[in-house]
């Protein structure tokens, strides 16, 4: 009975995630998830999953994961596309050591929609990445940087949709931070040369539009990066100054201090 009580209250968790239609035959819905707000569900649910992954641990979480998660994420609904692999990023942390174990079959069930048709789960996907980079570091780093790096970095021209840009430079925050440096070095050059046009681009967005959302996240990318790559990072530098020097001497406004 409490192993029912626990499913049922993980499909909410993951329903939830986006809004998606759960089985009431229980009768029980968490209070916590009660909202009239779309918005506020989500976000109560993803931590209710992030809790109860942490609280109970992977072996009596991880189960109805892999139950739940793979028919939302071949759904023709992106919604359940979505909250499958929203659900996969909270349970993460809390399901470390299951997870661990089969972590390049995980990483390949989330990759194919980093080129999803649409925007919001493509956004989901650098979340679910991003989260497994930290979550996992540094094997995921050593193991996977030749099938994630690609696919994340191909997203950073998603310039039509600004939010997947910023969470896909958010996503490779994570993964350099604790990434080995020899691991990065073989990236450096063509990713130091797709930073400085994305920089570029954003800069002259900044001073066309004012929307400064993606060139925030960069920045913060271009310093990991080049704190991972140290000294190796020296070639790059003066490439990167005039777009930052520009920014430093005209970022004026309150609002962007």
């Amino acid at each position: 009975m409490i192993m029912y009580n626990i499913h049922e209250l993980m499909m909410y968790n993951i329903g939830f995630t986006f809004g998606i239609p759960v089985n009431k035959s229980c009768g029980y819905i968490p209070t916590l998830l009660i909202s009239l707000n779309p918005q506020e569900n989500c976000v109560a649910a993803e931590a209710a999953l992030d809790r109860l992954a942490c609280a109970l641990g992977g072996k009596m979480v991880m189960p109805h994961i892999i139950q739940a998660v793979p028919p939302m994420l071949q759904s023709k609904e992106w919604k359940h596309r979505y909250a499958g692999l929203m659900a996969i990023s909270a349970s993460a942390e809390g399901c470390k050591k299951a997870m661990e174990a089969n972590l390049q079959g995980i990483v390949m069930a989330c990759l194919p929609y980093v080129a999803d048709e649409h925007p919001r789960v493509r956004f989901a996907c650098c979340n679910a990445l991003g989260q497994m980079a930290t979550d996992f570091s540094p094997l995921f780093q050593k193991k996977m940087h030749d099938k994630v790096l690609p696919g994340l970095i191909h997203l950073l021209d998603d310039d039509a949709h600004p939010r997947v840009q910023s969470h896909t430079a958010a996503a490779l925050v994570n993964f350099f931070e604790e990434c080995p440096q020899n691991v990065l070095l073989p990236y450096l050059p063509n990713l130091c040369q797709k930073m400085q046009a994305t920089l570029e681009k954003k800069t002259m967005e900044l001073v066309q539009t004012h929307r400064k959302l993606v060139l925030e996240q960069i920045i913060t990318t271009i310093a990991t990066i080049a704190d991972t790559a140290e000294n190796h990072f020296t070639p790059f530098y003066q490439s990167f100054m005039p777009n930052l020097k520009y920014i430093m001497e005209n970022a004026n406004d309150k609002e962007l201090r």
